[in-house]
């Protein structure tokens, strides 16, 4: 019988079963683009929280020069500075301030004083409202007649322990005064100077701001 030459081996099918093409994984340059599209996503992320804390620390400042203007405000109206001479009740009124007979210095450090410079702001003479009492850390600020460091002033505050945050209170400092803790306007109780890293601050810290005098 005529033979004519033997069958050729059967060549493995390179693509897989039917014809389907092997899953050889990313390639370099796909798994470059996914990098740089998450090192984009995080930039935009971290970029967006430095907006957001740098709008806090601006609304802090705006929000201490609206409570000065309003107690300037007051004083251009009235005579006297929202609060000094108040007598020592819950809710006085303008005209029980005016007629109290109590000295006036300037300051808010006798009895009843401090919590009659709010009500007098926002109740009576509508000069302020409440939601300019209230801190970007979401507590009323109230009035600390004492002053850090024993000093003849008077602070805008928080009651109780420390509050606020202290990377706020150190840049503050620096957008408004000298950048340092215990010294000018703005005054914490954590140590900082013009030279630290007020985003690296971690916990919570006491502020103070003055306003009178």
């Amino acid at each position: 019988l005529k033979t004519g030459p033997a069958p050729a081996p059967a060549r493995a099918n390179l693509n897989g079963v039917n014809g389907m093409k092997r899953n050889q994984g990313f390639t370099l340059v796909e798994l470059a683009i996914v990098l740089v599209v998450i090192g984009l996503i995080l930039g935009m992320a971290f970029k967006g929280k430095d907006l957001i804390d740098g709008a806090k620390v601006k609304n802090l400042a705006a929000q201490y020069n609206k409570v000065v203007a309003g107690a300037n405000t007051f004083y251009e109206k009235y005579g006297f500075y929202p609060g000094d001479g108040c007598p020592n009740v819950a809710t006085p009124t303008i005209a029980q301030c005016q007629n109290s007979g109590l000295a006036r210095n300037g300051r808010l450090s006798e009895p009843g004083e401090a919590n009659a410079f709010w009500v007098l702001l926002i109740d009576r003479s509508n000069i302020l409202t409440a939601a300019d009492r209230r801190s970007v850390f979401g507590q009323n600020w109230t009035i600390w007649a004492g002053a850090p460091n024993g000093r003849a002033a008077d602070y805008l505050d928080f009651p109780g322990g420390p509050q606020a945050d202290p990377r706020y209170a150190c840049a503050l400092d620096r957008m408004m005064d000298d950048g340092v803790w215990n010294t000018g306007l703005v005054m914490s109780d954590r140590n900082y100077n013009a030279n630290t890293d007020c985003w690296g601050l971690i916990g919570q810290a006491d502020l103070w701001i003055r306003v009178l005098p």
